[in-house]
């Protein structure tokens, strides 16, 4: 007579679980995961039993990703990283042509985040069963929720507009009747360039599907199966990452140096470019839209049989 018994957390990494009994120790978990011997567990267990017994409470789970924390409880793991920033707008130096110098070179946008990691799709597991020995209606917890999925990666800043380029200076002659004229008045300055616009949040991946399960017991033991508690929803998409910032605009070119007696032109000064688009300007419900979608819902049911599988 062979027994199998899960004491304390058991990792189990086999297609196919055969015993003649298998037991659950109090709060016990059977967790279907990699272990040193089969470092690539399968998404799919059969446990093939002549009898259960359960002590009092014990879990049915998985844990395939390898990290700390069982699947169905622990989001897939972030993306942590930050996109690259836009390259700032170019300034021209010196001083512009007349009438007019040059405006500075637009920021450019920041690059999107990167998308979250999408949650593990729960596996499937099939159990027979002949007899179940059990105190509490609820003995056995199958937790195959979809696994949430990670927060995606930050977009990055938008580049800084270039500053407009000062203007030219303005231009005098000698008059031989009244000394200096104005020949040409100062130059305009250069408009600043505009800002580059936020780059785009990381979309947040996708939940995982919920498992499939599938319990076959004899005549009698089927209504206590169906006690069991099952969980099979899909995992959550997660919400997306950071946007970046909006680069800001320009500084606008002073009008060119004033000689006498040429006039003073303040307004000749460069307009100063407006900062780039923040995502809220892009899209006011990016938190919504740009979140991961939710994983589909698994299955579970229980069914007659009238003998075990070989």
């Amino acid at each position: 007579m062979t027994v199998f018994t899960v004491t304390g957390v058991v990792r189990y990494s086999q297609v196919i679980l055969q015993a003649d009994t298998v037991k659950f120790e109090s709060n016990s978990q059977l967790v279907l995961a990699p272990t040193e011997k089969n470092m690539n567990a399968p998404n799919t267990l059969t446990i093939i039993a002549g009898e259960i017994t359960i002590a009092d409470h014990a879990e049915i789970t998985y844990d395939l990703d390898g990290l700390p924390g069982l699947d169905p409880e622990t989001p897939a793991p972030p993306t942590l990283t930050t996109a690259p920033n836009g390259f700032d707008g170019g300034s021209s130096g010196g001083e512009g042509a007349y009438p007019q110098a040059s405006n500075g070179g637009d920021g450019q946008p920041g690059n999107t985040g990167q998308k979250g990691i999408a949650g593990i799709n729960a596996p499937e597991l099939e159990i027979f069963v002949g007899k179940v020995n059990q105190s509490f209606p609820d003995a056995i917890l199958v937790d195959f929720k979809g696994q949430d999925g990670g927060k995606g990666g930050n977009g990055g800043n938008g580049g800084q507009g270039g500053a407009g380029q000062k203007g030219a200076a303005s231009q005098t002659s000698d008059s031989w009747y009244d000394g200096d004229q104005c020949d040409r008045e100062p130059g305009k300055g250069g408009n600043g360039g505009k800002g580059g616009d936020a780059g785009f949040p990381g979309r947040g991946g996708k939940g995982g599907n919920g498992g499939i399960v599938k319990v076959f017991a004899m005549k009698q033991t089927l209504p206590l199966v169906q006690t069991w508690k099952y969980v099979v929803n899909g995992g959550k998409g997660a919400p997306p990452g950071n946007p970046g910032a909006p680069g800001n605009g320009g500084a606008g070119g002073p009008q060119g140096d004033q000689n006498d007696p040429c006039p003073a032109r303040a307004e000749y000064a460069g307009s100063n470019g407006p900062s780039g688009l923040s995502m809220n300007d892009v899209d006011p419900n990016w938190g919504t839209d740009y979140a991961g979608s939710n994983g589909l819902d698994g299955d579970v049911g229980q069914n007659e049989i009238s003998g075990l599988p070989s």
